[in-house]
């Protein structure tokens, strides 16, 4: 009996360890799947996984049934987090997120393989902290996207949601969204920064030491300018252009069916 134990013990023991041994491989994803029963917050499933990144790295996002944040970290590895969640529990089947990595960075892209009804009703959540040093694009988008920190390019295109970038430093062109777009400009590239398309108010919030020339045309609603002592030129029907300090890089804001507010951050 006592060995008929020590036996089943061993063999415990040995499955245990191939079991742990599975998870120890490099740069292995930690991934964490949760049913409805489980899953707090409101989401039916949960993946989080972690990639090794190097400065200057393209992440690429699009294809998203649902909103986008994207942070900016002092880490070197970048944080992927899905959440998904679904009326019906059976739609988790469909619409799934995959993340390749690349010798360019990271493709983050939700799958759809033809096969889906057209009833399903499924949200896809995916939040990302990334190294600051990289560069970022986001297209087709069904929700909002958020975005603070980084220092490379970004480029947004075709959001149907608001749009929210702060803190960042190089070009930032953002187009084709269906809300509200805010964006904070303490710093600006050569690049200049560009923002078209946009069915919704955009409020441009710029550092009282920057030196760039403002550009306005085409808004609907006109232009509400907050910032004192800033004079705004007419050079033409729903056109106007200003300059900030020395002058510098160009920030161009057209194309907008809402109020473009000029204020300070």
């Amino acid at each position: 009996m006592k060995n008929r134990w020590m036996v089943s013990s061993l063999v415990s023991g040995a499955v245990a360890l191939l079991i742990l041994g599975g998870y120890a491989k490099p740069h292995k994803a930690e991934a964490v799947n949760v049913n409805r029963a489980q899953a707090g917050n409101g989401w039916d499933q949960e993946e989080h996984q972690t990639y090794p990144h190097a400065a200057g790295a393209h992440i690429d996002v699009s294809n998203i049934s649902g909103p986008v944040s994207v942070e900016a970290t002092e880490a070197s590895t970048a944080e992927v987090s899905i959440y998904r969640r679904a009326r019906n529990h059976d739609d988790l089947a469909y619409r799934k997120v995959s993340v390749e990595q690349t010798s360019r960075g990271l493709t983050i892209r939700q799958k759809n393989d033809g096969t889906e009804r057209s009833s399903i009703d499924l949200l896809n959540r995916v939040v990302l902290k990334l190294p600051r040093e990289v560069s970022v694009s986001g297209k087709s988008i069904s929700g909002s996207f958020n975005i603070s920190g980084v220092t490379g390019a970004v480029d947004l295109n075709g959001i149907s949601g608001s749009v929210d970038a702060r803190r960042l430093n190089r070009l930032l062109t953002v187009s084709g969204v269906s809300g509200n777009v805010r964006v904070a400009v303490a710093h600006i590239s050569d690049a200049g920064l560009r923002v078209t398309g946009v069915s919704g108010n955009v409020y441009v919030g710029l550092a009282s030491d920057l030196n760039a020339e403002l550009s306005v045309g085409n808004t609907t609603a006109g232009v509400s300018n907050k910032i004192q002592g800033l004079a705004l030129i007419s050079v033409g029907p729903s056109n106007y252009s200003a300059r900030l300090g020395s002058g510098g890089p160009q920030i161009v804001v057209s194309n907008v069916t809402g109020t473009i507010v000029l204020q300070r951050i």
